[in-house]
């Protein structure tokens, strides 16, 4: 691959539906969940052969930098990109845009989450590849789709037309989380992928997309970028970065292209978005049950089952739970409504405030 080919790993998520896992002083990026490294350092070592890790550059937050480094310590310094507070993805990518056009102007960039379980490599590395000769074929956004083999309602998907050469299709219409009953005619259909958040284009495409698309958050940019190497541009950075506003390059952006391509990544993958991507990717015990940690069980079945290091969950007729308990909390909830956890956050965050505020009232 040549070299004006760049990286942005976005690593600046929360990952709440993975809480009591994942925290914001530890989020999912930075947890060894799978075993061995963690998932921000397994992206790094995933895409390292095509795109050496001195032409990535991760984005995270500020109070993520000290993890960053620690989790990568062979990144250069110059490629921590950190936001002071996160604004979702088309705020992360255009931002990151700036630092890639100083370094290179022709730049081709392949832009992918922090977060993702692709256990086959080479077969990931042979689609990232095609992506790459058709962004640099083409003046438009090529993504990555992966082809369903369920009705998943947690996934972004993408109606695709014939292909136009090479292995590529043009996107017809992006649709995002649909209700199980649209996702079983998307599966059906044949001509639906799911959108897998891993798309490759000319960083002055990326820059030409938001201008036109979201122009006040070009204009933000563009100050942004008048002070990247003035000594206000901390100053300015603080000022300017919470103003955007908060959406995601798939809507802001791709939703609205007309020159936006699909290749058919021919690769194992998910999202690890919940608590439920265990069952997809552990081993599972005679019971069904995925068990990270001890754990005793009698009648009990199809549950995820996460225990603090030392300690035994023990559990008796339980059935199709997930329970996990860490120095954090404790989470028991049905595999059902995991997507509700972020709900549950919420709720917990407006129940410490109402207790610190009636403590104070004392």
């Amino acid at each position: 691959m040549n070299h004006d080919v760049y990286a942005v790993i976005m690593a600046g998520g929360s990952g709440e539906r993975f809480w009591p896992l994942s925290t914001p002083d530890c989020p999912k990026q930075f947890l060894r969940l799978l075993g061995g490294t963690s998932l921000l350092r397994k992206t790094v070592d995933r895409i390292e052969s095509l795109i050496p890790i001195d032409r990535q550059f991760v984005v995270a937050g500020q109070q993520h930098a000290a993890l960053v480094q620690e989790e990568l310590s062979d990144l250069p310094r110059a490629n921590l990109i950190c936001e002071p507070v996160g604004r979702n993805t088309a705020a992360c990518i255009g931002f990151a845009s700036l630092f890639i056009e100083r370094r290179d102007p022709d730049a081709v960039v392949v832009i992918l989450p922090a977060d993702h379980h692709i256990p086959n490599t080479s077969a990931f590395l042979g689609s990232l590849e095609m992506a790459v000769r058709a962004a640099q074929e083409r003046d438009g956004i090529v993504t990555i789709g992966v082809k369903p083999d369920r009705p998943e309602t947690g996934y972004g998907y993408m109606r695709i037309g014939p292909e136009i050469g090479g292995g590529v299709h043009a996107v017809l219409q992006f649709r995002e989380k649909p209700d199980e009953e649209t996702a079983e005619r998307y599966l059906e259909a044949g001509n639906y992928f799911w959108n897998a958040g891993i798309f490759v284009v000319h960083n002055r495409t990326i820059q030409q997309l938001i201008r036109t698309h979201l122009p006040d958050h070009w204009s933000k940019l563009e100050r942004i970028r008048s002070v990247l190497e003035a000594p206000e541009y901390g100053k300015v950075l603080a000022e300017i970065y919470p103003t955007f506003e908060k959406i995601s390059m798939d809507h802001g952006v791709l939703e609205k292209a007309d020159n936006t391509y699909m290749v058919h990544g021919r690769f194992g993958w998910d999202d690890l978005g919940s608590w439920t991507a265990l069952d997809r990717v552990f081993t599972k015990d005679e019971e069904d049950n995925v068990v990270i940690g001890r754990h005793v069980g009698v009648d009990t079945s199809n549950c995820i089952i996460y225990g603090r290091e030392g300690k035994i969950v023990a559990t008796i007729g339980l059935q199709d739970l997930i329970i996990a308990e860490t120095e954090h909390g404790l989470l028991i909830c049905p595999k059902s409504r995991a997507q509700d956890i972020r709900n549950l956050l919420a709720a917990m965050s407006s129940s410490l405030t109402k207790e610190r505020e009636g403590k104070k009232d004392r």
